[in-house]
C-alpha cells in the first residue's frame, strides 16, 4: 500500500487533465486505480456491509467535483480526503450500532487485512487469529470517528502523518495527537481480551 511516489502523481495529474477535458476512459482508468483505496477506506471507516454503496457514492461525488481539482498530482490527496469526508458524514448520519454476541462485527466476515499471517495455520491458531480479528475490529469501531480515520490512514493504508494531515485538512502536530490517544484508546479497549490470552 502506502504513498504512490512522484512518477505516479505525474500520472494522475495528466489522466485529471484528460479528464476534466472530457475524456471519459481517462475518467474510469483514474478511478479504477483509486477505487481499491477508496473502498478499503470505506470498509474500514464504516464497515463492510455499507462500504459498497458509500465507495459508489464517493466515487460519484468524485466524478461530479473533479473539475475543482486544480493540482491533478494532488488527486491522491484529494479523493482521500473525499472518502474520509463521506466516510465520517455517514457514520454520523448512523444510528447508534449493536452486534450480536454469536456474530462477527461487520468487516470481519472475510478479515480483510485484520488475519495475522501464519506458516502453519492450524485449527487453533485459526480460531484465535479470527477471534483476535473481530476483537480488533470491535475495538476499531469503537473509536471517534477522528481517531478511527488516522488509525485507518496511518496504520492500515501505511500513510506518513504528513500526508494525514493534508488528506484531513489539520496540522501535523493534530495527527500525531489523535494517533497517540487512538493508540491508547485501542489498548484500553484490547487490554482485557490480551491479558486473558496471555
Amino acid at each position: 500500500m502506502g504513498v504512490p511516489g512522484n512518477d505516479f502523481h505525474r500520472d494522475d495529474a495528466r489522466l485529471v487533465s484528460r479528464a476534466q477535458a472530457g475524456d471519459q476512459a481517462a475518467f474510469r482508468q483514474l478511478f479504477e486505480t483509486y477505487g481499491p483505496l477508496v473502498y478499503r477506506i470505506a470498509a474500514r471507516m464504516v464497515g463492510e456491509e455499507d462500504a459498497a454503496d458509500l465507495t459508489q457514492d464517493i466515487l460519484v461525488r468524485a466524478y461530479q467535483r473533479l473539475g475543482s481539482l486544480r493540482d491533478g498530482q494532488a488527486f491522491h490527496a484529494w479523493i482521500s480526503r473525499l472518502a474520509m469526508n463521506m466516510a465520517h458524514d455517514s457514520l454520523r448520519r448512523r444510528k447508534p450500532q449493536t452486534f450480536s454476541l454469536d456474530a462477527p462485527p461487520p468487516g470481519t466476515e472475510e478479515g480483510i487485512d485484520w488475519q495475522l499471517a501464519s506458516e502453519t495455520p492450524t485449527a487453533e491458531h485459526q480460531m484465535l487469529t479470527g477471534e483476535l480479528s473481530a476483537q480488533v475490529r470491535g475495538a476499531l469501531d469503537a473509536l471517534s470517528p477522528d481517531h478511527r480515520a488516522v488509525v485507518v490512514l496511518h496504520h492500515l493504508e501505511e500513510m506518513p502523518v504528513e500526508r494525514i494531515a493534508e488528506i484531513l485538512d489539520v496540522p501535523v502536530g493534530t495527527v500525531k495527537s489523535r494517533l497517540a490517544r487512538a493508540r491508547a484508546e485501542l489498548k484500553r479497549l484490547l487490554a482485557d481480551y490480551l491479558e486473558t490470552r496471555v
